[in-house]
């Protein structure tokens, strides 16, 4: 895996020597461009002063031709810059200039000792590179009224040292600086990525049941977002746990009492010394078998309809999980005698998760059968309109105050006078449904059958 340090690290150092390399090239790049601009104007203007001072003298020497003239140079030998370069006596670099002055034919009156005999470059007014005696040279040639050549030469040497003294004058404090940059950026970086390793730290440190959120008070805000995420994953977790500890012992207390009672019937089956007490034992742990399967089942249904989890989302016709439902309703209220009146006008399709939607349709169902009493009357009618799904369901049971009617959506609460079994989880199975749909519940009397009239409304989609 990459570090982050160590990307910083090379990034901003390999930018850092890039730039000053780039700085470099243009340091002598720009040098010599003033180099060669500063000893142009320093070569014209030693070949008019030299005009101004020798022109006429050497107009005697014209009329008596003869051999040249020789200016001496300074002799020696100098290294360095600078101040290492001149003398009292004169300049390192006065090998490298020479001079010439001839007359209209082109004969040499005079030359610097510096300079070869030869013509330092066409007696053409103006600039030109020449090679002379292996060297280039950068010529100024003048062209006077009285008809004589003065030309001002240079090596061109002398601009390449000059930009590189430039470019190197630029790049040295940068490479001196170099090292304690990368030191310094080394330590920046070193010291803000302290602070992921104090997020890290506080994470790695954690017992499993700590799951309080981290401080942000010290937190860069670059790793903010990060932070509060996971602050936001340790209040899931922590709800999640929460719900599984609730859960586990909601469970443990609401099945100790069925477990018991299997008990009990199982041992008077075995106990009944005739066969009409073992008839009557065998029915009771039936029964109790029954109560116990249904608990179960829907602890398991509100288990997994409280884990938080977002089941994947298909379209659910309603009509079809009421028809699913009917067929179990008439048998269950045949033995009753329940007059049962099952209303579906047309489909009604939402997007859902199916399972919760079969739960909340089955549990409606179910209670409005169990709190029915025998001969009495349970109607389901379900329709579509305005955007919504509506599914009522009515019984003529004994209702629920309307104190109540909040209470009865949490886990394990029964209404006491009833007379009827249950675990109390029918609602709250119902509610948990509704939740994860975004549908509603309302819960009143009924106007028709006089008992409780449950009404759910689920968006279409």
């Amino acid at each position: 895996m990459r570090s982050i340090r160590r990307v910083l690290l090379v990034a901003l150092i390999g930018v850092t020597t890039l730039v000053m390399l780039a700085a470099a090239v243009f340091s002598y790049r720009a040098g010599l461009q003033e180099a060669g601009e500063m000893f142009d104007a320093k070569l014209a203007h030693s070949a008019r002063v030299l005009a101004s001072l020798v022109d006429e003298p050497l107009a005697d020497l014209a009329e008596h031709p003869g051999a040249p003239m020789v200016i001496d140079v300074w002799h020696g030998e100098a290294h360095g810059v600078g101040t290492a370069l001149a003398f009292p006596t004169g300049h390192a670099y006065e090998t490298k200039l020479a001079f010439q002055v001839r007359d209209g034919a082109g004969r040499l009156l005079l030359r610097s000792e510096s300079g070869p005999a030869d013509p330092l470059g066409p007696l053409v007014p103006g600039y030109a590179d020449v090679d002379l005696g292996g060297e280039r040279w950068r010529v100024f040639t003048l062209h006077t009224p009285a008809g004589r050549w003065y030309q001002a030469g240079e090596q061109a040497g002398i601009r390449a040292e000059l930009a590189e003294d430039v470019a190197f004058g630029t790049l040295l404090p940068l490479l001196i600086a170099l090292p304690l940059l990368a030191l310094t950026v080394w330590l920046a970086v070193g010291w803000a990525g302290r602070s992921l390793e104090r997020v890290s730290a506080a994470v790695a440190e954690r017992a499993p049941e700590h799951l309080a959120p981290i401080r942000l008070e010290r937190v860069p805000r670059e790793i903010e977002g990060i932070v509060r995420a996971v602050n936001g994953l340790l209040a899931r977790l922590e709800a999640a746990l929460a719900r599984e500890r609730r859960f586990t012992a909601d469970a443990a207390h609401e099945l100790r009492t069925p477990l018991a009672a299997l008990k009990v019937h199982a041992y008077n089956l075995r106990q009944a010394p005739v066969a009409a007490e073992r008839e009557d034992a065998q029915a009771h742990l039936d029964a109790s078998i029954r109560r116990m399967e249904r608990l179960v089942a829907q602890l398991l249904a509100l288990s997994r309809l409280e884990s938080g989890a977002s089941p994947a989302r298909v379209a659910v016709d309603l009509a079809a999980l009421v028809e699913r439902h009917r067929a179990d309703a008439v048998a269950l209220g045949t033995a009753r005698a329940l007059r049962i009146a099952f209303e579906v006008r047309g489909p009604a399709v939402v997007a859902g998760d199916e399972r919760s939607l079969d739960a909340l349709v089955g549990n409606l169902i179910d209670n409005a059968l169990r709190y029915a009493p025998a001969g009495g009357a349970v109607t389901v009618a379900l329709d579509a309109a305005d955007g919504e799904a509506r599914l009522v369901v009515e019984d003529a049971g004994p209702g629920i105050p309307e104190a109540a009617r909040q209470r009865v959506f949490e886990r394990f609460h029964r209404e006491l006078g009833s007379g009827v079994e249950g675990s109390g989880l029918g609602l709250a199975i119902v509610a948990q449904a509704l939740a994860l749909h975004g549908g509603r519940i309302t819960l009143d009397d009924s106007p028709a059958l006089g008992g409780l009239r449950a009404t759910v409304r689920l968006p279409l989609g």
